[in-house]
């Protein structure tokens, strides 16, 4: 008798549906599982063969085919067991295939019958509800997040028996309901700590809060300890939380990555802090399975890369491309996995090895030719692509005793929060919603980003002066608007002005051996 089910696969953070074809008919007993199978699901037979034994209904040894389409997608979650077991039991006679229409089925089978939890929970979720399908079986311990997706009747599965019960309409499993809600702002910020703590750095103060305002990236350079990490650990107290669309994209990132889900959307934006010994593939994504990297797990927030020439060359200029394109695309020979990867870049260097050139108070013992090789690890197509590029000047111990503590991050957090929904307003007709993600292609720039007459000639003669290249232009305008944004008596549709391209330029002042742009 043939007997079909649904499952889903993943690829990056996307779904497509499975459709689980079961065929038993006479022959020597065995089951074959066909369709480009790998992972963990090579293990599926054993599992599922084993699992079935304890269904609690017997089942006759028989010639078992079960055929996962489409069979060019490669196939490797151990969550189509539980759709694989269905199939088979429809398809002898057990349960009735009418049972399993408009259901979509997600777990990994223990030998025992029981259902456990298999990553990607809600993925396959959002992917059964954009497929049109009704009830969505998943292990109890994932209800609470495929519940997470509206539209869907989740029901939560205990054990192979309970659900065999439930399908051939001897008990009615409940389906699962509620969500837990969002975090308020006071426990979002609760331990997180605050830009109040931090006397003097004004200009690096002022130029985290243009980078967050506009989704720019940030580069500091300075001495270690005058507070470049430090700012670094304030950057969670300063994000507004994310929009359900955009939440929902992050937690779908972090459940493929194999992370915890915490009970309801990711609502507080990531920042994600790699020590500089991180791999390339643990940086942009990559392995065996493929998973997201820490780009992709800062997708809608921050990526902060401290003590950044110690990086591997192949960390730094691998990210590159994501900085432009927003994405990261792994190529394998037969697949290719697409990860979203739209982070805002804050990085801190020392001027050079001994990391005291410059310092008011300690003497450098670096030759120039060290310094050189050391600032010359971060290459100029990468300094090309940060929007700030801000010297950090330690405080003399005279200034730091008489320095005042700053604004709070509350304070400045209120302003972001302002000039994002300036943004917002002014771009609401195109799919872009932040200063830095205005394209330079085109006429985008051009109509969304106009320019008085005299900051364009000021634009002009910086750009002659400092070789800067095209890119570097079009991210100095972006900023100035940032800084206008940022402005309540500035009108925001107002044509760029001269203050504040003078301003932007202000805030890209590159360490001497990379000073060529």
């Amino acid at each position: 008798m043939l007997a079909h089910s649904h499952s889903a696969g993943i690829l990056g953070v996307e779904g497509y549906v499975i459709t689980v074809e079961a065929d038993v008919g006479v022959g020597l007993p065995c089951l074959t599982i066909v369709g480009q199978i790998s992972g963990a699901l090579n293990e599926a037979r054993e599992r599922v063969r084993v699992a079935l034994s304890h269904c609690g209904h017997p089942i006759p040894p028989r010639k078992q085919i079960v055929n996962l389409a489409p069979a060019e997608q490669r196939k490797d979650s151990p969550g189509c067991d539980l759709a694989i077991a269905c199939a088979l039991l429809a398809s002898h006679g057990v349960i009735k295939q009418d049972s399993l229409v408009d259901a979509m089925f997600w777990g990994e089978l223990a030998l025992d019958g029981t259902l456990r939890p298999a990553v990607g929970t809600l993925v396959v979720a959002d992917t059964a509800r954009q497929q049109g399908f009704r009830r969505l079986f998943v292990a109890e311990a994932s209800a609470r997040e495929a519940a997470m997706i509206p539209g869907l009747e989740i029901v939560p599965v205990v054990d192979l028996p309970s659900l065999v019960s439930q399908l051939r309409g001897e008990q009615d499993i409940p389906p699962f309901h509620g969500v837990a809600a969002a975090s308020s702002p006071v426990e979002r910020f609760a331990g997180t700590p605050d830009l109040a703590d931090i006397r003097g750095l004004a200009l690096p103060r002022r130029a985290l809060e243009i980078m967050l305002a506009g989704g720019h990236n940030l580069l500091l350079h300075g001495p270690p300890g005058v507070g470049k990490t430090m700012l670094a650990r304030r950057i969670r107290s300063l994000l507004p939380p994310l929009d359900h669309e955009h939440a929902l994209e992050v937690t779908k990132i972090h459940g493929v990555a194999r992370r915890k889900i915490p009970e309801g959307l990711i609502t507080s934006p990531p920042v994600r802090m790699p020590h500089h010994t991180v791999s390339p593939a643990g940086l942009l994504g990559g392995g065996s399975p493929p998973r997201p990297g820490e780009v992709s797990l800062a997708h809608r927030g921050v990526l902060f890369l401290d003590e950044l020439p110690e990086f591997t060359r192949s960390c730094i200029e691998g990210l590159r491309e994501p900085l432009e394109d927003r994405a990261v695309t792994i190529v394998r020979a037969r697949y290719a996995l697409h990860y979203p990867a739209g982070f805002q870049l804050m990085a801190a260097m020392n001027p050079c090895p001994c990391g005291f050139l410059g310092h008011p108070e300690r003497v450098c013992t670096d030759s120039p030719a060290a310094v050189q090789r050391y600032q010359g690890r971060v290459s100029g197509p990468f300094i090309d692509r940060m929007d700030l590029v801000v010297p950090v000047t330690p405080l003399t111990t005279k200034e730091l005793a008489e320095a005042s503590f700053g604004e709070s991050s509350a304070c400045v957090r209120e302003r972001i929060i302002f000039a994002r929904d300036r943004q917002r307003a002014r771009l609401a007709s195109v799919p872009w919603a932040y200063n830095a993600e205005i394209p330079a292609s085109g006429k985008a720039i051009e109509q969304l980003l106009p320019m008085s007459g005299d900051a364009t000639k000021l634009l002009l003669g910086l750009a002659r002066r400092r070789n800067l290249s095209m890119r570097a232009i079009h991210r100095l305008r972006r900023v100035a608007r940032t800084i206008m944004d940022l402005d309540p008596e500035a009108d925001p549709n107002a044509p760029i002005n001269v203050e504040a391209v003078a301003l932007a330029a202000r805030l890209r002042r590159l360490p001497d051996a990379l000073n060529n742009g």
